[in-house]
Formats: structure tokens, sequence, C-alpha cells
């Protein structure tokens, strides 16, 4: 065969994969395109659809991805909108048409909602190099390094958010809650008073305020702090006992009887730690004013519980012969 046919021949069959190779990229660009029209028209159905048709074709097609995991998370099907953002991660964004920032402070929270902390740490990381002046990421990055009980880390990355926005009062909440874990009551005193100033009525700041009194033996200063924490449902029953046991320090047992009581009333999972407290500090409060029938019908109720609970099997036993003759 004469070497300008085989030249043709060549030419011929790179020519027709050219082609099919633009008809093909042209087919998957069009439906990417399609499903990111869809999804700005609220279309969520059809963005699904036009998405799952560009990634079968080539899965390899990272904006592909992208925009069926938006309209999956238009869809509020958010493990699915994981699934595809995880790809878009895997195939990477460099060169492609995908917003970065949003994208990763998407995935980020994803990962968080599905208690994948170490994967959104990173995103968070990330962000801060490309936004560093961005409080949100360095405050987001510290909650997670809090979980991770890297208090060193995250006490740096809370105090850089704060200088970033001095004017947030969750920054200052969060913070203060970690120095007291910490056990540096002074730091976490002033920092949640820092809070308090910005939202007098924030339950989380007003309970540790008290806590942090409560441990310095401040019990009378502690008290208006706790009493502004047992308002809310959450905080209720923890309020309750640590103000018990604040008139229990304070040796005003009748008032704190009162307080245990209506711990013990309102709880609503009687094995739980609160319960236990409240229960354990008001049988010692019976024991105190000698009403040894009535302690001992709280051990009772926290050794069905919790039989290793503090001491409440040795009390047990030293009343036993009381428990018999009742």
């Amino acid at each position: 065969m004469p070497s300008f046919l085989i030249i043709i021949i060549v030419l011929l069959i790179g020519a027709g994969f050219l082609i099919f190779y633009l008809i093909r990229t042209g087919i998957i660009t069009g439906k990417t395109a399609a499903a990111a029209g869809y999804l700005e028209k609220n279309k969520n159905f059809q963005a699904i659809k036009a998405g799952k048709t560009a990634v079968e074709k080539d899965p390899k097609n990272a904006e592909a991805h992208y925009y069926l995991g938006k309209a999956y998370l238009a869809d509020k099907r958010e493990e699915q909108a994981l699934r595809e953002f995880k790809s878009v991660n895997r195939l990477g964004l460099q060169g492609k048409n995908i917003p970065e920032t949003e994208f990763r402070t998407t995935i980020a929270r994803l990962y968080q909602k599905f208690n994948e902390n170490e994967e959104a740490l990173k995103e968070y990381l990330l962000l801060i190099k490309i936004q560093p002046e961005n409080a949100e990421y360095h405050f987001m990055a510290a909650a997670i390094f809090t979980q991770r009980n890297r208090s060193d880390l995250a006490e740096g990355y809370f105090n850089k958010a704060i200088s970033l926005n001095p004017k947030e009062p969750r920054y200052y909440i969060e913070l203060g809650v970690l120095l007291y874990q910490s056990k540096k009551f002074k730091e976490a005193g002033y920092t949640l008073d820092m809070a308090l100033k910005l939202e007098p009525g924030s339950i989380r700041a007003n309970f540790y305020r008290g806590k942090t009194f409560k441990d310095t033996k401040d019990f009378a200063s502690s008290l208006p702090f706790f009493e502004k924490a047992s308002r809310d449902q959450e905080y209720k029953v923890r309020a309750l006992v640590e103000t018990g046991s604040c008139f229990m320090s304070l040796k005003m047992i009748d008032r704190a009887i009162t307080e245990l009581e209506r711990a013990v009333k309102i709880c609503e999972d009687e094995s739980e730690t609160d319960s236990l407290y409240a229960r354990y500090f008001l049988a010692m409060c019976y024991e105190k004013k000698k009403e040894i029938p009535s302690a001992i019908s709280q051990w009772e109720n926290i050794y069905t519980k919790k039989r290793n609970f503090r001491d409440v099997g040795e009390k047990l036993i030293q009343y036993q012969e009381y428990r018999q003759s009742t």
C-alpha cells in the first residue's frame, strides 16, 4: 500500500476519534450545564437526573459531581451530597469551574454532620489558608480541636477568632468553657464575663460562670448565675443540682433540700449522672437533718440505677439495721 494512503487512513482514524471525543465531551458538558441550569430554577429532580447522566458518562468529571452534589443538597439528601463532594475532592478542584471557598465550607459542614471531624478539620485548615481573616474558620477549627482533647491548639484558634471578630459572643463562650475545663478558672471567669456583656441571656455562659465561682469556693457569687441557667430546660436539672450543692457548702441545708427536691422531680432519666447526683446530695441533706428514712429512700433509688455510685453501697450497709427495723 502506498505510503500516502497509509497517511490518509491514519489521519481519517485520528479525525474520527477527535470527532467522537468532541461529541462526547459536548454531551457531558451539556448535561453538566443542564444540571447547573436546573439548580438555578430550583428544579432539583431534573438537576439530579442531568447530573447523574453526566457522571455516568464521565466519572472523572469533577464539575458533574459538584453539581450533582449541590442538587442532592438542595433536595435535602445530604449523605448523597457528601458522597459526590468527596469525589470532587478526590478528583481535584484545580482548573475546574468550582468555587473553592463555597465548596470547602459546604463539605466541611457535611463532614461534621456525619461525624467525620478529622476530614472537616482538614477543610477548615485549608479555608484558613485561603481566607486567614475569616474568624469563623478559626472558630470551627478550635471546636474540632476541643473535641479531640487538644485544648492547647484549640485555645490558640479561639483566641485568633476573637481577635478577628471581638463582638461574637460564641467565641468567648466556648473559649471560657475550654478554660474552665482546663482549670484555668481566673481566665475562664474573665472570658465568660466578656461573653455575658455581649449576650447576657446566654444559658451556657451563665452556667459555666457559676461553675467558675463555685470551683473557687465563692458559692454566694455562683448562685445568681445558676438561677439564670435553671430557666433553660436543657440546663435546668444541672443548675438546680449545682445550686443545691452551693447551699450545702453554705450550710443552708433547708434551702439545699428545696432545690434538690425540685431537681429530682423533673428528672426524666433517673440513670443519668445529674439525676444520681441530685438524689445523692439530697440524701446527704436528709442525713444531716437526721431524717434517715428519707435519706435511705434516696440511696436505695440510686443503688437500683448504679450500684457503684460513690459510697451509696457503704451507706446502705451502714444503715442496714435501721432499714431492717422499718
